[in-house]
Protein backbone atom coordinates (compact mmCIF):
# COMPACT_ATOMS: atom_id res chain seq x y z
CA UNK A 1 0.00 0.00 0.00
CA UNK A 2 2.58 2.58 0.77
CA UNK A 3 4.38 1.92 -2.27
CA UNK A 4 1.36 2.14 -4.37
CA UNK A 5 0.61 5.67 -2.46
CA UNK A 6 3.22 7.09 -2.09
CA UNK A 7 5.77 5.76 -4.56
CA UNK A 8 9.25 3.98 -3.06
CA UNK A 9 10.73 6.89 -0.84
CA UNK A 10 13.00 7.24 2.11
CA UNK A 11 10.15 8.28 3.91
CA UNK A 12 8.21 4.91 3.48
CA UNK A 13 10.09 3.17 6.16
CA UNK A 14 8.98 5.77 8.82
CA UNK A 15 5.05 5.37 7.25
CA UNK A 16 5.31 1.79 7.90
CA UNK A 17 7.15 1.39 11.32
CA UNK A 18 4.09 4.28 12.66
CA UNK A 19 1.67 1.34 11.62
CA UNK A 20 3.07 -0.40 14.28
CA UNK A 21 4.79 -3.99 15.01
CA UNK A 22 3.26 -6.14 12.06
CA UNK A 23 4.31 -9.81 11.83
CA UNK A 24 2.87 -11.28 8.57
CA UNK A 25 0.16 -9.76 5.93
CA UNK A 26 -2.06 -11.73 3.62
CA UNK A 27 -3.55 -10.64 0.11
CA UNK A 28 -6.79 -12.98 0.48
CA UNK A 29 -9.98 -13.89 -1.61
CA UNK A 30 -10.47 -12.33 -4.59
CA UNK A 31 -7.28 -10.38 -5.34
CA UNK A 32 -5.41 -13.47 -4.27
CA UNK A 33 -6.56 -15.61 -7.35
CA UNK A 34 -6.21 -12.34 -9.49
CA UNK A 35 -9.63 -11.25 -9.73
CA UNK A 36 -9.99 -7.54 -9.64
CA UNK A 37 -13.66 -6.76 -7.63
CA UNK A 38 -12.43 -3.76 -6.27
CA UNK A 39 -11.98 -4.93 -3.05
CA UNK A 40 -8.80 -5.11 -1.86
CA UNK A 41 -8.78 -7.71 1.54
CA UNK A 42 -6.04 -8.12 3.91
CA UNK A 43 -5.34 -9.70 6.69
CA UNK A 44 -2.33 -8.20 8.83
CA UNK A 45 -0.80 -10.11 11.77
CA UNK A 46 0.53 -8.26 14.71
CA UNK A 47 0.31 -4.98 17.04
CA UNK A 48 -0.93 -2.43 14.32
CA UNK A 49 -2.23 0.80 15.09
CA UNK A 50 -5.67 0.94 13.94
CA UNK A 51 -5.48 5.11 13.82
CA UNK A 52 -2.52 5.02 11.41
CA UNK A 53 -4.02 1.83 9.21
CA UNK A 54 -7.34 3.39 8.27
CA UNK A 55 -5.61 7.04 6.61
CA UNK A 56 -3.15 4.84 5.36
CA UNK A 57 -5.96 2.88 3.73
CA UNK A 58 -8.12 5.83 3.20
CA UNK A 59 -5.18 7.16 0.82
CA UNK A 60 -4.07 4.75 -1.08
CA UNK A 61 -8.35 3.74 -1.93
CA UNK A 62 -8.28 7.27 -3.47
CA UNK A 63 -4.58 6.44 -5.32
CA UNK A 64 -5.68 2.52 -6.76
CA UNK A 65 -9.43 3.55 -7.34
CA UNK A 66 -10.18 0.21 -4.74
CA UNK A 67 -11.54 -0.45 -1.47
CA UNK A 68 -9.41 -1.30 1.10
CA UNK A 69 -10.73 -3.84 3.98
CA UNK A 70 -7.79 -4.81 6.29
CA UNK A 71 -8.19 -7.42 8.98
CA UNK A 72 -5.82 -6.93 12.22
CA UNK A 73 -4.58 -9.73 14.27
CA UNK A 74 -2.99 -10.55 16.81
CA UNK A 75 -0.61 -13.43 16.95
CA UNK A 76 -3.08 -15.42 19.35
CA UNK A 77 -6.18 -14.25 17.14
CA UNK A 78 -4.63 -15.22 14.23
CA UNK A 79 -3.57 -18.92 14.90
CA UNK A 80 -7.11 -19.41 15.67
CA UNK A 81 -8.07 -18.24 12.22
CA UNK A 82 -5.48 -19.87 10.58
CA UNK A 83 -7.17 -23.06 9.47
CA UNK A 84 -9.92 -20.83 7.97
CA UNK A 85 -7.74 -18.95 6.29
CA UNK A 86 -6.39 -22.51 5.02
CA UNK A 87 -9.82 -23.28 2.97
CA UNK A 88 -9.84 -19.25 1.07
CA UNK A 89 -7.76 -17.66 -1.37
CA UNK A 90 -4.58 -16.52 0.52
CA UNK A 91 -1.37 -15.47 -0.57
CA UNK A 92 1.55 -14.06 1.87
CA UNK A 93 2.61 -10.86 1.48
CA UNK A 94 4.89 -9.85 3.85
CA UNK A 95 6.70 -11.19 6.63
CA UNK A 96 8.95 -10.07 9.03
CA UNK A 97 12.40 -11.10 9.48
CA UNK A 98 13.00 -13.95 12.19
Amino acid sequence: MVQKSHGHRPGDRWIVQRLGTWEKAYLIDDYAEGKDSGIIDLVLVGDIDDYHLNDLSRKTERYVNRKIRGMVLSREEFEAFFPRLQQRPHVIIWEARK
